[in-house]
């Protein structure tokens, strides 16, 4: 039975898959099958951010490069190879996303998007061959940033790899890629962890069952965001306050609900990444609405839903249904540059009236 001790950032490792991924079982399962039979060239693993792809794909690393791995079972976490894939020094696996792209253009770029030069970067990884494995691994994590020029560049990187190289892309939005790019990839689904499943976790990596309970309910299914939280209080309160906020902006008037698009849309320029999860949010308000007026029970144990649960009283199904994917629709927009308040204003007009 593989040790379930985890580090700061990073969940311990789950005792029944032997890999630092929680509420994935499904993905994880496919993963270890691939090993199993042989990795693919090339992979897409989608889902939200934050839900265990990143962990997954060095875990994956890790199982193919572990010389004492049992299998696809586990990887023995311990050894030089285990240890420098997790500080990110190992030679033959490699990670490309928007922070090490700054970190290479620094001001040069406002890394938003992962550019050209990047992609030449990752070409020339490809070409060399692994020192110390069989395989080199690539990791393109973000890759949904990438505008439909760089993804072009980089298809000509994915249609024919060397054979001892497996490249992974990470994406939160798997509809911004161009079709050619998953028609050459296995795409493998990531989803929303379960409160439990998140409970777990950090109960696993040491923290104490009444800060586990309280974080996995404000976790909106995401593993990561747990973990660290656990560690940071202010993570906690700023995710309370997020929360509290997102569900006074889905239970206000009509015209409320416009001002605050409006006032939303003009903060995307500013700080992107905030709105991104403040709409994952609104989002998540929504889904758990769908949950309670269902009586399926709130996956996320969302207490600002519990207390509010009267304002969503008379919504039909088909309406929250429309509601949870206007935000969807609304992401998808802004990664795709269009207009943020027309991206925002058609997302609340999308929504049923309060007390309709």
């Amino acid at each position: 039975m593989p040790k379930v001790t985890g580090r700061l950032g990073q969940a311990a490792r789950n005792p029944e898959s032997g890999w630092a991924v929680w509420g994935q079982q499904s993905a994880i399962a496919k993963l270890r099958q691939a090993i199993d039979r042989g990795p693919a060239h090339s992979y897409i693993l989608a889902g939200p951010r934050q839900s265990g792809k990143r962990a997954a794909a060095l875990d994956f690393a890790r199982a193919l490069n572990c010389p004492k791995a049992s299998g696809a079972t586990s990887y023995c976490g311990e050894c030089p190879v285990c240890r420098r894939i997790g500080k990110g020094v190992f030679p033959d696996v490699t990670v490309f996303d928007l922070a090490t792209q700054a970190a290479r253009d620094g001001d040069k770029s406002r890394n938003l998007t992962l550019n050209i030069a990047t992609v030449r970067e990752i070409t020339s990884a490809v070409s060399y061959r692994p020192t110390e494995s069989g395989w080199r691994i690539i990791i393109v994590d973000d890759a949904e940033t990438m505008q439909e020029p760089t993804q072009e560049a980089f298809l000509k990187t994915l249609e024919e790899p060397p054979p001892y190289v497996i490249l992974i892309l990470l994406t939160s939005d798997a509809e911004a890629l161009l079709p050619t790019i998953p028609s050459r990839c296995v795409t493998i689904r990531f989803g929303l962890a379960s409160a439990s499943d998140i409970e777990a976790a950090l109960i696993a990596s040491g923290t104490e069952l009444e800060l586990a309970q309280r974080v996995s309910g404000l976790a909106q299914g995401s593993v990561g965001w747990a973990i660290d939280a656990a560690r940071n209080s202010s993570l906690i309160e700023t995710r309370e306050r997020i929360i509290n906020d997102a569900t006074r902006f889905v239970l206000a008037n009509a015209y409320d609900r416009m001002i605050r698009a409006v006032l939303l849309a003009d903060e995307f320029s500013k700080d992107r990444e905030s709105v991104f999860t403040r709409l994952e949010a609104i989002q998540g308000v929504w889904r758990s609405a769908l949950y309670l007026q269902q009586d399926l029970g709130d996956p996320s144990n969302s207490r600002p839903l519990t207390t509010n649960r009267d304002g969503f009283r008379g919504m039909s199904l088909e309406e929250l249904v429309r509601s949870i994917r206007s935000v969807d629709d609304c992401m998808t927009n802004l990664g795709a540059n269009v207009r943020p308040r027309l991206a925002l204003e058609s997302m609340v007009l999308a929504w049923p009236r309060i007390g309709a």
